[in-house]
Formats: C-alpha cells, sequence, structure tokens
C-alpha cells in the first residue's frame, strides 16, 4: 500500500502528544477511608506497570486516539497498486455459435463468458470500448462507447445465434477499427487457435478467453433418410470426441412416436455408423442421442422425406416434346384434363401450358408460357450457374422469340438480355419453373439438354413439395409461400408458436435453435429444418493466449487511488469522536 499525500504523517505529532498528555496529568479524587492496610498491595502493583495501568483505566484516551489516527490516514489517502487494462481503446469480440451452449458446472460457456466480459467492465477508466459479435456476418453492436452503464446492458443483452463464427473476418473488422497502439483486442470463444489467427492480428495486442473445460461430448455427425423399396431407410454417424469409452441410446421418432432406437457402446474417439431399414413413411424424422454430455446441440438432427420420384400430371395440351422428354427420363406420366380433377386429391409435379396461371392446381410446377404477346430476341443467352443447368448446354440453343413475362415475384435464371426466357419461384406456397418461350419457336428440344433440363427441373421441384428446405441457424431467405396475406405462424416440433411472418413486408427469417419446424399459411403445413453447422459439431476448448504484448504503450500496472477509503475513514473517525464526547458528558456530570 502506498500513500496520496503522505505528508500529513507528521501529524503524528498530535497523537504522540495526546499520549504524554495523558500519561502526565494530574488527577486527583477524594476518598475516605477508614485504613490505608488493604491499599498497600494494589499501590505496589501500580507502581510496578503504571503506563499500562494509565491506559487500561482511560476509555476517553483510546477513543481520541483511534479518532485521531483515522483522521490523520485520511489524509495521507491510502491507494494500492492493481491491475489495470492495455489500451485506451478495447475492442471486444464475442463468439455467439453453438459450440458457445455447452454447459459446465451448469452453466454454459456464453453465460460465463458474459461474466468474465463484465468482469472486464468493472476494470474501465475512461477507456472506449467497441463490441463485435462474431457470425457469418460480423455486427458492431457497440462503436468507442466509453458509458459504463451502457457497455454493461449491451453485455447483458447478449444471446447466442448457434450460427458458426466467423473469427478471421471479425478480427479483420477489428483491425479495421484499430486506432493503433493504444488499441487493446480481446477476444471471448471456446475456440480461438493462436496458430490459426497469428496473421489476422498483425501485430496488434491481442488477449483471447477461451472459455469452459472439455467435455465427454457425443456428436451426430449426420442423419439422413431416402425411400427403399416400400418403405424408407436411414443412416447416421455418431462420434464419440471423448478420450473415454461411452454408452448411449439412439432413437428416431416422428413427433412423439418412437420408430427406431438402440444402445450403443462407443470406444475413445471412435465414429460408428447406423443403418435403418424400413421405417414408416413420415413427413419428417428425427434423430437423437440421449447422453447428457453438457452439449446438446449436436445430439439432434432431422431429415424431411420427400418422395423422390413423384407422379407427373400432363394438363390439357402439351406440346409432345414435353411429355417425350418426361417419358426418357423416366417418370410415371399422366395426362389428365384439370376440369375432371376438382374434388381429386393430386400428389406429383404439374407440367402446364397455356397463357395463365388461374385454374391450375397448386402442385410443384412446369409452366410453358406461350401467350400470343411475343417479343424477338437479338441478344445471346445468358444464364446464372443453376442446378436447373446442370449438365445443360445452351451454348448452340436458338430460340427466335419469347412469350411476355408472367406477373409475379420470380427468379430469373435464363435471359436474352434484359428478356426472361426461364424464371423459377413460389406460387400459392409451391415451387413452379416458368419457360417464356413455346417449344416451336426453338430447336432445344432436338438438343441433348432439353431432357437433362427436365431431369433436372423434375428433381428440383420433388424435394420443394411441402417442403420449404434446409436452413442455418437464423437464415434469412426470400420465399414466396402462403396465399392471400402471405402470412405464416412458425411452430416447433412441440406445436409452440414461436412467432408471426408477413411475408409481403419482410423476408423468411428461422429460428436459431436447430430442429425441425413448421410453417403454417390458411391450412397447409410446410415443414423446414434448421441444421447445426458441420464446423459446430465439436466442443472441443482451444488454450487461452496472450501475443503482441509489448505493443500497447500504456502500462499494465498504474497507481489508482481508492477515492472511497478515505471517506470512510474520516466517517469512523466522526462517529468515534461523537462517542467520546457522549463518554466525557456523562463522565463530567457524574
Amino acid at each position: 500500500m502506498q500513500f496520496l499525500n503522505p505528508i500529513y504523517f507528521v501529524l503524528a505529532i498530535f497523537i504522540g502528544a495526546v499520549i504524554l498528555f495523558y500519561f502526565f496529568r494530574k488527577q486527583y479524587t477524594e476518598k475516605t477511608v477508614s485504613s490505608n492496610l488493604l491499599w498497600e498491595q494494589v499501590l505496589n502493583e501500580w507502581q510496578a506497570s503504571p503506563w499500562l495501568k494509565n491506559l487500561q483505566q482511560n476509555l476517553l484516551f483510546w477513543l481520541q486516539l483511534l479518532a485521531l489516527i483515522l483522521l490523520m490516514l485520511a489524509l495521507v489517502r491510502p491507494f494500492w497498486l492493481e491491475d489495470s487494462l492495455k489500451g485506451e481503446h478495447l475492442i471486444i469480440i464475442i463468439d455467439p455459435s453453438a459450440s458457445m451452449s455447452a454447459e459446465h458446472g451448469g452453466k454454459s460457456r456464453f453465460e460465463m463468458a458474459k461474466e468474465e466480459m463484465l468482469d472486464l467492465a468493472g476494470k474501465l477508466n475512461g477507456h472506449q470500448v467497441t463490441l463485435i459479435k462474431a457470425g457469418e456476418k460480423n455486427e458492431i453492436l457497440l462503436s468507442r462507447e466509453d458509458d459504463p452503464n451502457a457497455i454493461r446492458r449491451t453485455i447483458d443483452g447478449l444471446k447466442l445465434t448457434y450460427e458458426h463464427e466467423n473469427m478471421d473476418k471479425a478480427i479483420l473488422l477489428a483491425g479495421s477499427l484499430s486506432s493503433g497502439k493504444d488499441t487493446a483486442l480481446h477476444i471471448f470463444s471456446d475456440s480461438a487457435v493462436k496458430n490459426y489467427l497469428m496473421e489476422e492480428l498483425a501485430g496488434l495486442y491481442t488477449v483471447a478467453h477461451n472459455i469452459g473445460e472439455d467435455a465427454r461430448n457425443v456428436s451426430l455427425q449426420s442423419f439422413g433418410t431416402a425411400a427403399a423399396g416400400d418403405g424408407i431407410s436411414a443412416i447416421a454417424v455418431i462420434e464419440n470426441q471423448s478420450s473415454e469409452n461411452i454408452e448411449t441410446g439412439f432413437t428416431v421418432q416422428f413427433e412423439d412416436e418412437v420408430l427406431f432406437e438402440q444402445n450403443l457402446s462407443l470406444k475413445a474417439n471412435e465414429q460408428t455408423t447406423v443403418q435403418i431399414k424400413n421405417l414408416p413413411e413420415k413427413p419428417y424424422y428425427e434423430a437423437s442421442v440421449s447422453i447428457n454430455d453438457g452439449y446438446r446441440a449436436d445430439n439432434f438432427a432431422a431429415s424431411i422425406y420427400t418422395d423422390p420420384k413423384p407422379k407427373v400430371y400432363t394438363m390439357g395440351d402439351v406440346n409432345p416434346f414435353a411429355v417425350k422428354g418426361f417419358q426418357t427420363i423416366g417418370a410415371e406420366l399422366l395426362q389428365t384434363d384439370p376440369a375432371a380433377l376438382k374434388g381429386f386429391e393430386m400428389k406429383g409435379v404439374v407440367v402446364a401450358e397455356g397463357s395463365t396461371l388461374s385454374e391450375l392446381p397448386e402442385l410443384p410446377m412446369i409452366f410453358f408460357n406461350t401467350g400470343k404477346e411475343k417479343t424477338k430476341l437479338k441478344e445471346a443467352i445468358s444464364g446464372d450457374e443453376d442446378p436447373l443447368f446442370e449438365y445443360a448446354d445452351f451454348g448452340r440453343v436458338y430460340i427466335s422469340s419469347a412469350s411476355a413475362a408472367l406477373k409475379g415475384e420470380w427468379e430469373t435464371v435464363l435471359k436474352s438480355g434484359d428478356i426472361p426466357l426461364i424464371q423459377r419461384g413460389m406460387q400459392n406456397g409451391q415451387p413452379i419453373i416458368i419457360v417464356n418461350f413455346d417449344l416451336s419457336d426453338t430447336d432445344w428440344p432436338l438438343l441433348p439438354g432439353f431432357p437433362i433440363f427436365l431431369y433436372n427441373s423434375y428433381q428440383w421441384l420433388s424435394q420443394q413439395s411441402d417442403f420449404l428446405g434446409y436452413f442455418s441457424a437464423g437464415e434469412e431467405r426470400w420465399i414466396n409461400i402462403g396465399k392471400g396475406n402471405g402470412r405464416l405462424e412458425i411452430f416447433n416440433n412441440k406445436d409452440e408458436n414461436l412467432y408471426s411472418l408477413d411475408l409481403n413486408k419482410e423476408n423468411f427469417k428461422a429460428p436459431v435453435i436447430p430442429g425441425t419446424y413448421q410453417a403454417v399459411s390458411g391450412n397447409q403445413i410446410y415443414y423446414f429444418s434448421v441444421l447445426l453447422d458441420e464446423r459446430e459439431k465439436n466442443a472441443e476448448i482451444a488454450e487461452s493466449f496472450t501475443v503482441n504484448d509489448k505493443s500497447s504503450e500504456k502500462n499494465s500496472m498504474i497507481q489508482r487511488p481508492n477515492e472511497s477509503l478515505w471517506f470512510w475513514l474520516a466517517l469512523i473517525a466522526f462517529i468515534l469522536i461523537a462517542i467520546e464526547w457522549e463518554v466525557y458528558r456523562r463522565g463530567h456530570r457524574g
């Protein structure tokens, strides 16, 4: 401990003076005694230790002495050296990924990281703080904030996003916000590895706080289903990531119905494959391992079942080249009349031709737009790299004219200049591919790429029926779904309503927690699954580290006076003086 104003120790002279006054003052009390024989022994003891006896019998002396000492200490202002934060500008990166949900001792790594961040915020002394949330898209939550209350509120409000942390880009962003040698970077994560990040750190003073402890984690690495004969087969890959043998249960179910279960014994660091045959057909399947290993996010996986070979219904008059093309790829083709299908439940893919989408069934569809309003094509054909065009080369295709595009929000995947030739999107919640030219106006059906395009389209439509797709945690994606106002209600697999979306005003946004969900629009239910990122299927902990320790100009130790200690010393001294006065008053009156 040191002192700001040691000059005030000279006040000890007055303390010594008070002691001397008590030693040498004369006090007499008149007593009348019949004999002094009984006082001889007391007098002998008094003379043997007169100073000690004198001090012991003077309460006023002790109160005054203690009050003076406390007042002197309050004036000299004691302080001590304590750890300080390097840098005038602190940049904090927080990792909100799924692995930070792993628990130890009843707390998740993320909660422990927030506690350490709040402890760091408690040491701020005029520092500026920038807070970055590391995700697929890094987000700056605070920028050079110096209000401690605002910093604590922001830290308290942090939540897991379950997306994979993009630490490399987060550090590059921190470097761009750095103010040079007076900047210190603090990373709160569980997997910040020194060797991988050294290049991005580029001389910046950095402390990586890797939170948590290694757990005996069992990870469901993958799970998928496929049609096999009259049933559904499934395969799962399970990995024991710990250094000890583990036993766990493995279950496949639909909602509350258990379809398959098996007990597994896994050796240390062993990976095993479970094959399942003859599952009943269900809209989706959920697989899970039952072990309570502290990291539950990778104990679950889902697979949405879609019919890999749905029937193809041709509506009315369809160009024979299209009919022949679907027969070539082996699809089961049924020619139908739209008027005769009222009240008949259909399930499959529709192929139709015409100038309007009205009066067509609400099913996945390939629609050949043959409207009378046509435009001659003068520019070369160009297209995006899209699954519809895989192995289907348009380099030699000739198209003379195109029909006017139908009204709607479609994604153009093939065009000539600004004229859309092939588009796709959603119509009444069902996927649709629109070909904006008549097959009689092109030589495309005579080329090998035409049946390949039909096959790719057939596969894409088959995978979209009643299934919105697989999403990453919190992913935003534009989709056109639903009828009327386009409103969606999002439910989890426990039938709990999570939130609502109005797709006329906002994009579709998936939940952040991995699992199977339902999007309900009117009477139509669409399934979708939020998948855990493959990079988050591991709960290992990296070692904490500090690099570029000499790059900050600010000393790691500062002299910080405790501004509250002198006040309490003075307050106690005042209380003692009040007590001393009361003792004196009562003694004087007595």
